[in-house]
């Protein structure tokens, strides 16, 4: 896969090569989090433009208009907004309120520069070019762009991140075919390297066991008396997905982990697909 993306005068464009470069998931944290006020900041101590436009448009709104929902598309409703947060702009001593921010901060808008599309577009172009006919080494493998002050273009080299859940291989256990899937759910709370609590587990897309909401562990929790093996549906080698709580003390936070379980005393191979997530 070839990825390329933009905001302002900065970009990125990268390629994916499955079992090779990081997957999409390894790098999940190279995007920047969502801008969030809190809500007392906007009713009391507001100190920028984007305050006052998101205290007319989340607060002030409601106050007003009751349940009539607004809607970002209509012209006299961003109108509205706009005139509302400019009053508020001008009771608190604050500059910069205009009415293509306001619709910039309601709809979340990110600017786009010609320029800089055209720049990551070439890259994305080029390194699809690469990838079909084989020209050329393909990118390795992550390309920035900043175009702030100048013109700054940066190839950093991500490596896959050994405990991802979808290209990573997973913690690996050894079951005997009769373990229960109680169990296998108790083993959890002390391996070393998973210390889970209040564990739900999941296999291709079954729900084997749910700790929540209570009608879910309801139905699932006879399956707590039956073999692994036989739920998994008598394959040797397969991987679970298990959701609980990781931690200790006070420290605990919940977590998805990978899990690659092999039973013994069996020859049959699961086709597994590391690459593609299983």
């Amino acid at each position: 896969m070839v990825d390329g993306g933009t905001e302002g005068f900065k970009g990125h464009a990268r390629i994916i090569l499955p079992g090779i470069t990081p997957c999409f998931e390894c790098t999940i944290w190279l995007f920047p989090p969502q801008v969030k006020f809190p809500l007392c900041t906007l009713a009391e101590t507001p100190r920028t433009a984007a305050h006052c436009i998101e205290y007319a448009h989340l607060i002030k709104w409601n106050e007003v208009h009751g349940s009539r929902s607004f809607d970002p598309d209509n012209p006299e409703d961003m109108q509205w907004v706009y005139s509302e947060a400019l009053k508020r702009a001008e009771l608190f001593g604050i500059q910069g309120v205009t009415y293509s921010l306001t619709q910039g901060v309601v709809k979340n808008i990110i600017p786009a520069i010609a320029s800089t599309n055209a720049i990551i577009s070439a890259a994305c172009a080029l390194e699809t070019l690469k990838i079909v006919s084989d020209c050329s080494k393909t990118l390795s493998n992550y390309l920035t762009y900043n175009g702030v002050e100048g013109l700054h273009t940066k190839v950093t080299e991500f490596v896959k991140d050994k405990d991802c859940l979808v290209c990573g291989p997973g913690v690996q256990m050894e079951l005997e075919k009769s373990v229960t899937l109680g169990k296998f759910i108790a083993q959890l709370e002390d391996h070393p390297r998973l210390l889970l609590t209040r564990v739900s587990v999941t296999h291709r897309g079954n729900n084997l066991y749910m700790q929540a909401p209570p009608v879910l562990e309801e139905m699932t929790r006879s399956n707590l008396d039956l073999p692994l093996f036989e739920l998994m549906g008598g394959i040797s080698e397969d991987i679970v997905h298990v959701n609980g709580m990781a931690g200790k003390g006070d420290k605990k936070q919940s977590c998805l982990r990978k899990l690659r379980v092999l039973f013994k005393g069996t020859d049959e191979v699961a086709d597994i697909d590391m690459a593609g997530g299983a």
